[in-house]
């Protein structure tokens, strides 16, 4: 049985686990902490939560659509263990991101906006992960409160993946630049074992 508590947290936990693989947000935030302060990073993140925010509920009414068609379930069974096979592979073979950022006086808020709207992963993203949440019967999309509530729980969990790169971007700046191969590996492996996962799941 799906509540509003289960649907949030969801959101929360999904979104806060999908921030923390290394990309641009999270580079540029600790860039942003470094140079600007803590207050600019806050700006940052809430930007990106509000993108975050738009991206994920047009992402929920798009899965909706397909959740009335049964028939194109298993089609997307099959989607999900590829894209994640294939996010696995790119983590993997991923090369070494962390670059220094040339930034000019813009707005924290602004760059974080402009970032998180050219991040058009998340529509994909999303559509995978809720149409796997809802098909386990995790969360519920009948209501509009609970769309509502799981969406705010995704934007929640964008600024709680981000601030700790934020607060701790003296110490992580060095950590990721000697040790962001490994990350990349270990996330790429955890995206394999999904995808392994899931094709076993297209059987049971």
């Amino acid at each position: 049985m799906t509540s509003l508590p289960l649907n949030f947290a969801t959101g929360l936990i999904v979104s806060f686990l999908g921030t923390l693989p290394l990309g641009v947000l999270n580079i540029t935030i600790m860039d942003v902490s470094l140079k600007k302060g803590m207050s600019s990073a806050l700006r940052f993140a809430l930007a990106c939560a509000l993108v975050e925010l738009v991206y994920s509920y047009l992402s929920v009414q798009l899965t909706k659509s397909i959740i009335e068609f049964p028939a194109l379930r298993p089609i997307t069974e099959v989607v999900a263990t590829i894209t994640l096979l294939g996010m696995g592979i790119y983590y993997i073979r991923k090369q070494n991101s962390l670059t220094a950022s040339k930034q000019k006086t813009v707005s924290s808020f602004y760059l974080g906006t402009l970032l998180s709207i050219l991040n058009v992963v998340a529509f994909p993203f999303w559509i995978l992960y809720t149409t796997l949440l809802q098909g386990k019967g995790i969360i519920g999309l009948s209501q509009h409160s609970l769309i509502v509530i799981y969406v705010i729980g995704i934007s929640v969990g964008t600024i709680a993946g981000l601030l700790p790169f934020a607060y701790a971007s003296r110490f992580l700046t060095r950590i990721v630049a000697a040790h962001q191969h490994h990350m990349d590996r270990t996330i790429g492996c955890l995206f394999l074992f999904l995808s392994l996962f899931q094709f076993i799941s297209l059987f049971t």
